[in-house]
């Protein structure tokens, strides 16, 4: 059995996201104790805290417990980190969708997040049915959980919205939610997410950032194995 691992990053009324990480129980083994290893290298050696978060927004500003560490550190953790992912046997999906324009397009538009989630759930399907095994999907904690568990309900019955409608068969159970601080596999969500949306999202201007995180996301780009972005 495959798990999958979701968070979203976004920019409000803008560009919404969700990023999958996609693992058997080697890769989740990997990436647990890797990114686990990593925090307690730093953490023996600055004051950052031995059960600090790898977030994604918080280390790349260093923001948070990371506010300790010096510019240096927080690229140097943030490519290992990575390195970790790449290298772990993990499949990367990613969907996402240009808000703004959803907005000028419809006159009640369905939350962002309800409607990226369609689509990830549909290329956690996908990744799934090729591999040939059923998948559990894990999410980050949201305040619209309920609603998410519906939907996913809905769509085993009757199908998912849009063209692409699939009724996810090989996803078992219902969505399950967990609070990132105390799961590594969704921090390493949350470390692509953040890092795929702020490439595409074209942030950085500098020639030194853009390559800084050109070099980071080498080491995860050979396993994105779904990117779709929809501008309605």
């Amino acid at each position: 059995m495959l798990l999958a691992y979701v968070d979203e990053s976004y920019a409000k009324d803008q560009y919404f996201c969700l990023g999958a990480i996609v693992v058997d129980s080697d890769a989740a083994s990997t990436i647990e104790r890797g990114l686990d290893e990593l925090v307690v290298e730093y953490s023996s050696s600055t004051s950052l805290p031995m059960d600090a978060e790898l977030h994604g927004y918080e280390l790349f500003h260093g923001k948070g417990d990371w506010s300790c560490l010096k510019l240096r550190q927080l690229i140097n953790v943030y490519g290992r980190a990575m390195h970790i992912i790449g290298t772990s046997g993990a499949r990367l999906i990613f969907r996402s969708m240009d808000v703004a324009r959803q907005l000028r397009r419809y006159s009640a538009p369905y939350p962002p997040h309800d409607v990226v989630l369609g689509h990830v759930l549909e290329s956690i399907e996908s990744v799934a049915a090729d591999i040939g095994d059923h998948v559990v999907v894990i999410a980050d904690e949201v305040h619209s959980e309920e609603r998410h568990r519906t939907n996913f309900r809905s769509f085993r019955r009757l199908g998912t919205p849009g063209y692409q409608s699939s009724t996810l068969p090989h996803l078992l159970d219902t969505l399950h939610f967990a609070p990132s601080k105390h799961s590594r596999l969704l921090q390493a969500a949350d470390l692509v997410t953040f890092m795929h949306r702020r490439r595409n999202m074209a942030v950085d201007t500098d020639p030194r950032a853009i390559a800084t995180s050109d070099r980071i996301w080498a080491s995860v780009a050979d396993s994105v194995v779904r990117s779709w972005h929809w501008a309605p």
